[in-house]
């Protein structure tokens, strides 16, 4: 709009910042891109979700990945990555937890103190520990041999960290979440982690409860994604 200040028309123009546009590029499965999926669906934005084939893991639907690859938009070649566009510049993040971390602190879901993100982080790290070693001693092991070794991984690894999750909880008892009194970072974590390894937490009945409460959150987003068999 204009303005007449001692007769010289001062033109003055607002500049609108857009709602960003949010695109994450990865495979047809969750693996290490679905807890980015979560995060931008309980923050209720939409965001679009190519996804692309792995034929070495039997993956055959999906966009052709070496295209991608080949386009140079990967930082390090390789997904999931981020691309988002802000005020008309596109940016590209890579590195599951760089996602999901930068996501999560654009939403607020990060916790409201430092003391309360690193609680998250502590979760965090602790969710990574708990995929690679299933991802050793579970899942790369032949097909017929999984159903024991996973019942091994839950009595001697997943039992100890998830009893930790339980008393992390149980120091923030007036909340149905492990800090604050809404969902963080952690609680999507941890309900993704629980849904990769095929455990519902219900032998930990705190941990179970962020659980049930993450789903009832993302139920629109639950029902509508497709099947993916890891």
């Amino acid at each position: 709009y204009q303005r007449r200040v001692r007769g010289v028309i001062h033109i003055q123009t607002r500049l609108i910042m857009s709602e960003p546009t949010y695109k994450l590029h990865y495979f047809n499965i969750r693996a290490r891109g679905e807890l980015s999926r979560l995060i931008l669906a309980y923050a209720n934005k939409q965001f679009e979700a190519p996804r692309y084939s792995l034929p070495q893991f039997g993956i055959t639907e999906g966009k052709d990945f070496t295209a991608l690859k080949e386009s140079g938009i990967l930082p390090f070649g390789q997904l999931p990555v981020l691309e988002f566009t802000i005020g008309g510049k596109t940016h590209f993040i890579s590195q599951s937890h760089a996602i999901e971390r930068y996501l999560a602190r654009e939403f607020g879901l990060y916790g409201s103190s430092n003391l309360e993100a690193s609680r998250i982080d502590e979760i965090n790290e602790a969710i990574a520990d708990i995929w690679f070693s299933f991802e050793h001693q579970v899942f790369k092991k032949p097909q017929e041999e999984q159903a024991e070794a996973l019942k091994k991984y839950h009595a001697e690894v997943l039992s100890k960290i998830a009893a930790t999750f339980d008393k992390f909880k149980a120091e923030n008892p007036e909340s149905s979440f492990f800090v604050g009194k809404s969902i963080t970072l952690a609680d999507l974590a941890v309900f993704n982690i629980g849904e990769m390894i095929r455990t519902d937490w219900k032998d930990f009945p705190n941990v179970h409860k962020v659980s049930e409460a993450v789903r009832k959150a993302l139920e629109k987003y639950l029902a509508s994604r497709p099947a993916s068999p890891f």
